[in-house]
């Protein structure tokens, strides 16, 4: 009883970082990015909050238990560089900022129409809704990409009437008096053919794409679509895209919304697992629950990897386009991190206040994102690969930038599940 008790205290800690427990992986990501898959996904979600390492080491295998020693490993490493460093951010330098008076709310006018457009995927719920705003106000054409019409269609209203309520800030021209369009379209992760039917919408917009937040994802659901939604859904997507990328007179802002959870994992490919004649690796996954939240750390990983791989497939050519950044909000208090922990813990920490303290709102969590399409803007200092909590250069593992590691997690994981379905880069053929 009492260690169920721990464990679900230390899993709403950690939860809004990315992952649960000690005994699971990262759930703020998931809080953030991955109401992505909206209201239905998230009242499908487990609500028990204990994510139990029982499953993972009922295994007997000497791999699995050489990958559960890591496991335990890594855990300590996330609790240490992850859980803690972010309640620090929270509790202290974040307070210390609302005691100052230095809040990032109060948005007094909205910047002139750039004639760009800003892709978020998720963007119906947890800190996609406010990154979609928030980019809004930066005077970006938005596209809310999400699974839900109803919820869609809705968010692009209820951003249209905010920005005609903001005046156009006075630095602006004449023409800034003009509101950015505002669209939906429909758009499911999980399947290969809503990455290209996006992509050819935005084609035919006929306008430069200049951001793209890949924000989707989901925690706690089967192994094998959670790699599919975390992994290909974003991977396939920029892609698709990548055209258009290349084509854009202007510099394009690629973000690969991160989670701390990439500091549990050691590794994304499963070497016990024998694929059939013609079967991808993805597909050989167990449709068995993700209660540990292990292979949502691998996702996390896998996605900061193939960054590193497009990076590094970029510089090798004449123009570096599109300019890759992963970032990660830090720990945010949203539906679906309450939704996970269950409504016991969820009254706990808003009645005792700790919600307010050690939680960021989903709108701190979102800007925190959107920074890096700020620092993107600024020019010269583009090396930073890494935001966390709104800063650049935060603390990423040497695995997610192994490049040897991300060309095997291509070769092996990515290209096959992909090259049927958009145009793989001549560098990675």
């Amino acid at each position: 009883m009492y260690r169920r008790a721990i464990l679900s205290f230390l899993f709403a800690l950690g939860t809004a970082s990315a992952f649960a427990v000690p005994t699971s992986d990262n759930l703020s990501r998931s809080a953030e990015g991955y109401e992505s898959l909206d209201a239905q996904s998230v009242d499908e979600l487990d609500t028990n909050g204990q994510a139990d390492l029982t499953l993972f080491m009922q295994s007997n295998s000497r791999s699995s238990v050489i990958a559960q020693k890591r496991m335990n490993n890594n855990t300590l490493r996330w609790f240490v560089r992850g859980v803690i460093g972010e309640l620090y951010h929270n509790i202290f330098l974040r307070q210390f900022n609302r005691l100052r008076g230095i809040r990032q709310d109060n948005q007094t006018c909205r910047q002139q129409c750039k004639n760009e457009i800003a892709i978020v995927t998720g963007a119906t719920g947890g800190i996609g809704s406010h990154m979609a705003h928030e980019l809004a106000i930066r005077g970006y054409d938005v596209i809310v990409a999400a699974r839900d019409d109803t919820r869609g269609k809705q968010l692009v209203n209820e951003i249209k009437e905010r920005l005609a309520d903001i005046p156009a800030c006075k630095s602006n021209a004449v023409a800034s008096e003009a509101l950015p369009d505002i669209l939906f379209v429909e758009y499911h992760a999980d399947n290969p053919q809503s990455a290209l039917d996006l992509a050819s919408a935005v084609k035919d917009l006929n306008r430069q794409v200049t951001v793209l937040i890949n924000n989707a994802g989901i925690m706690g659901k089967s192994k094998q679509l959670t790699m599919k939604v975390n992994l290909l859904g974003p991977v396939l997507l920029t892609l698709a895209l990548l055209p258009l990328m290349e084509n854009s007179p202007k510099d394009m802002t690629v973000i690969n919304v991160g989670s701390s959870a990439h500091l549990r994992a050691t590794h994304v490919i499963d070497e016990d697992i024998t694929l059939k004649k013609g079967e991808t690796y993805i597909n050989a996954l167990p449709n068995t629950e993700d209660r540990d939240l292990s292979t949502y750390s691998q996702s996390k990983l896998a996605l900061m990897q193939f960054s590193t791989l497009l990076r590094y497939t970029m510089s090798k050519r004449d123009s570096e386009i599109p300019i890759i950044f992963d970032a990660h909000p830090g720990l945010v208090w949203t539906p679906l991190l309450r939704n996970h922990i269950g409504d016991k813990a969820t009254n706990i920490l808003h009645k005792t206040g700790l919600a307010n303290l050690i939680y960021k709102t989903p709108l701190e969590g979102a800007q925190a994102i959107v920074a890096a399409v700020d620092y993107s803007l600024e020019g010269p200092r583009k090396e930073q690969i890494y935001f966390e909590n709104g800063q650049p250069g935060g603390f990423a593992t040497h695995e997610s930038r192994d490049h040897l590691a991300a060309l095997k997690l291509w070769n092996q994981v990515i290209q096959p599940a992909v090259k049927e379905w958009v145009k793989i880069p001549d560098e990675l053929v």
